[in-house]
């Protein structure tokens, strides 16, 4: 099987929602912030806009990311691919070097079975790079460096970081980077110098000219961390580790752990990286994308959890709000995965035992495709968002 894992663009109103939480280093890099109780507060009357009579629904469990058994890195061994003459060379240098010998890196991935690694060296390409670069091209490149010498050989927890500049357009089966993805990583089997194979991991973050706001180190250092997280704990194309790989109601979005928190940026001793998600929070109903600011686990959701709609057609659902403990109103927004799908909230803003009501419009050539049949809810508080997630299904 080939499997390529892609982070996919966040929207740039979310962005927006976020900016407060992106100006200033994180100081907690634990697990999630504090709760009262695991995720089955609101269960009173309804309240608030929209709510009538009658008990409110709890919160569903948060998702859990199985093991599906196959390998991890448990001590990264990162080499840094760039091209002479990218201005932000250097930064992406000590990007690598910082992050996978911090302590933000190894408190993140500890529950993955991923401890601290090496910066284990670098190359610096010195010819001109290509206009495009595919994923073909990425296994060739790699493979020429290791028979060459010029990089470290594969050998099973080496994970080469790739950083095309700005001006080559990267694709991957079919998929161009900076429009349908931010990074993804993957892996093949290369051959050694000295004879025989071993598993060659890469993480590839392309130069994106549209950074919704971020400067280009900080919108690349972003995607390179959450490849290379993922990269640790789910290496090996062929054989998933830490991955939900089906969508059910229980796990409706497929994908890695910072999958889960792809638009969750934080800034960590001057690096802006993706937060990273945890079981062990989630499993306590605590805020699951960590490092995460003190307060109570809050959110939005509809119950349950998947919808149908027709094809061309609409329907209207209640949207609860919750929170764990004494939180203030939040912003909360409804995004549709798939453009085929527009979504409406009758209120942006609202605060615990509030209901609000969302409309859901199919386009009349609205095709269900797993993964890309959801809508998003995002509830906001103090730049810190919590997801929600809503199949939608084709009404037959």
């Amino acid at each position: 099987m080939v499997r390529a894992m892609r982070l996919v663009l966040p929207s740039s109103a979310l962005l927006l929602l976020l900016a407060s939480g992106c100006g200033s280093d994180a100081t907690s890099t634990g697990t999630g912030g504090s709760s009262s109780s695991n995720t089955t507060s609101s269960t009173s009357s309804a309240g608030g806009a929209g709510g009538g009579g009658g008990a409110r629904p709890m919160p569903p469990p948060l998702p859990l990311i199985p093991n599906q058994g196959g390998p991890i890195i448990a001590k990264p061994e990162i080499v840094t691919v760039t091209w002479k003459g990218d201005p932000i060379e250097a930064d992406l240098l000590a990007f690598d070097d910082w992050m996978v010998k911090s302590s933000f890196f190894s408190t993140m991935m500890a529950e993955w079975g991923v401890g601290a690694g090496t910066h284990d060296g670098a190359l610096s390409i010195a010819t001109a790079a290509p206009a495009t670069l595919d994923d073909a091209a990425i296994h060739t490149l790699l493979q020429d460096a290791i028979t060459q010498g010029t990089v470290p050989p594969a050998d099973g927890s080496r994970i080469y970081t790739i950083y095309p500049p700005a001006g080559t357009v990267v694709t991957s089966f079919g998929a161009e980077g900076c429009t349908a993805f931010q990074a993804y990583h993957s892996s093949f089997t290369a051959n050694l110098p000295g004879g025989g194979t071993a598993l060659a991991v890469y993480a590839v973050t392309p130069r994106c000219a549209q950074t919704q706001g971020l400067s280009p180190t900080d919108y690349t250092t972003w995607g390179a961390s959450h490849e290379v997280m993922e990269a640790s704990s789910d290496p090996n194309a062929a054989s998933p580790a830490w991955v939900i790989l089906q969508q059910t109601p229980e796990t409706p979005q497929v994908g890695e752990n910072a999958d889960l928190c792809a638009g969750h940026p934080t800034k960590i001793q001057g690096h802006l990286v993706t937060r990273n998600y945890s079981n062990v929070a989630a499993k306590a109903g605590e805020r699951p994308c960590v490092p995460a600011p003190a307060g109570p686990m809050f959110g939005a959701f509809t119950s349950p959890g998947e919808v149908s709609v027709p094809a061309g057609g609409s329907i209207t659902v209640p949207v609860y709000l919750y929170a764990d403990g004494p939180l203030g109103a939040f912003d909360v927004q409804a995004l549709g995965l798939d453009p085929k799908l527009q979504v409406s909230l009758d209120k942006s803003k609202g605060q615990d035992g509030d209901t609000l009501s969302m409309t859901i419009q199919a386009s009349s050539s609205y095709v269900e495709i797993p993964g890309q049949n959801l809508i998003r809810i995002a509830s906001v508080s103090a730049g810190y968002p919590t997801y929600r997630f809503v199949i939608v299904h084709k009404q037959k």
